[in-house]
């Protein structure tokens, strides 16, 4: 018999468009980083654009891994379609990311999964790629597991309604989200907190510190609760 899933806490955004040291965006990102330790989240997730481009210098890409090093909770981060990935970019140097052995930074363009057996949590996600293209941000998602662990999808991209989308690429459609069977899914792009889908899927835009002002915090209660609140910095 499995066991139980712990009730956990996560902390939601994205989009701090972060580009220079000592801009209004490291302060709200510092202010985002005190939040996670007050209310004690158990996972920080970071939906695509932490940074406004890929080619950071290294007092910002310093100032970025000492706030994360405050941090006794798991972060994972998704580059977006402003911080990409490509040879050399900020989320490719593996040397300065080492430094801090909890952050986990999504670099397979097919999609791949963490597994954090320490919380209890599976975070799936499908990095951007430099280059564009047809980009599908909830493709390719593997069949849930039973193994007692929470499962999380993290995506980058504009959700689509039942009236279309004038966006051509990166589109996320609610028959994707539900399809997925994810007990929460992490959106970014929209620097907004916004609820696109409750149920049977909870899937949200967590939200800006540096544009809107706003994260989500996510609380996973037991088998059947996922509590999503907006928390303004």
């Amino acid at each position: 018999m499995l066991e139980s899933k712990r009730q956990r806490r996560i902390l939601h955004c994205s989009d701090l468009h972060l580009e220079s040291f000592g801009s209004k965006a490291c302060y709200s990102f510092k202010v985002m980083v005190d939040l996670a330790i007050d209310t004690k989240a158990d996972l920080v997730l970071i939906a695509g654009d932490l940074f406004d481009h890929s080619r950071i210098g290294a007092d910002l890409a310093n100032f970025v891994v000492g706030q994360l090093q405050r941090l006794s909770a798991y972060v994972v981060i998704l580059p977006g379609n402003h911080d990409c990935l490509f040879p050399g970019s900020i989320h490719q140097k593996v040397d300065l990311w080492k430094s801090a052995a909890h952050v986990r930074i999504f670099r397979d363009p097919e999609g791949e999964t963490f597994t954090l057996p320490q919380i209890g949590m599976s975070v799936w996600g499908k990095p951007f790629a430099y280059g564009g293209g047809d980009i599908q941000p909830l493709v390719g998602i593997p069949p849930r597991q039973r193994n007692g662990l929470w499962h999380i999808a993290v995506a980058h991209g504009h959700y689509v309604d039942a009236g279309g989308s004038l966006f051509p690429s990166f589109q996320i459609t609610r028959a994707e989200i539900v399809a997925s069977g994810q007990d929460y899914v992490a959106l970014g792009h929209a620097p907004v907190f916004r609820c696109v889908c409750s149920e049977p899927v909870k899937a949200y835009y967590g939200g800006s510190p540096s544009v809107s002002g706003t994260v989500a915090v996510v609380d996973l209660v037991d088998e059947a609760e996922v509590h999503v609140a907006c928390h303004t910095l």
